[in-house]
């Protein structure tokens, strides 16, 4: 184990939050440069003319909870596309529509904003996208799913509403 997780037995429960801040959670430059290139994917995956499919994302996974740990951590993109007109086009046609817009999404933001921090690699069952800094790597699985809450509803909401869109869902 790394990262002061092996030292954690022998912490005082009083100066757990301490511990937490100084040995598991990112350097705070490396979390503002990860969300803010997130922040941008999710902006130009939302852009009409870019990509019209995409009604909206989601943000889940550690990332989206908040719990992102020192390292290597992990997050998920949902992308919510309006050619998904039933539950079952998403099995269908979900490698399809994500192999496209891995594509897309890649040439654009490597045209576009010549920015070397992300790489986006194609799985077998659509497309990751690994955002990282010299201490921090974080891998997105990128999801397609069908809006069954309509276009009228978070999904299409502020950027502020993205976190924590897999809690308002449960709550339903």
């Amino acid at each position: 184990m790394g990262n002061g997780e092996s030292q954690l037995s022998s912490v005082p429960a009083q100066k757990l939050g301490w511990f937490i801040q100084e040995y598991l959670k990112p350097y705070k430059e490396c979390q503002t440069l990860i969300d803010e290139t997130v922040n941008t994917i999710c902006d130009v995956l939302q852009e009409p003319e870019q990509f019209p499919l995409v009604q909206g994302v989601a943000i889940g996974g550690s990332y989206g909870r908040k719990t992102v740990l020192r390292g290597n951590s992990d997050g998920t993109l949902v992308l919510f596309f309006s050619d998904l007109k039933q539950f079952q086009d998403q099995k269908r046609s979900q490698h399809d529509i994500l192999d496209k817009t891995g594509d897309k999404l890649k040439f654009y933001l490597f045209t576009k904003l010549m920015n070397n921090n992300f790489e986006i690699q194609k799985s077998h069952d659509g497309f990751t996208i690994q955002v990282f800094t010299r201490n921090q790597r974080i891998s997105f699985e990128v999801l397609a799913a069908f809006n069954a809450l309509s276009k009228h509803c978070w999904v299409s909401g502020e950027k502020s509403q993205r976190r924590g869109c897999q809690t308002a869902l449960c709550n339903l």
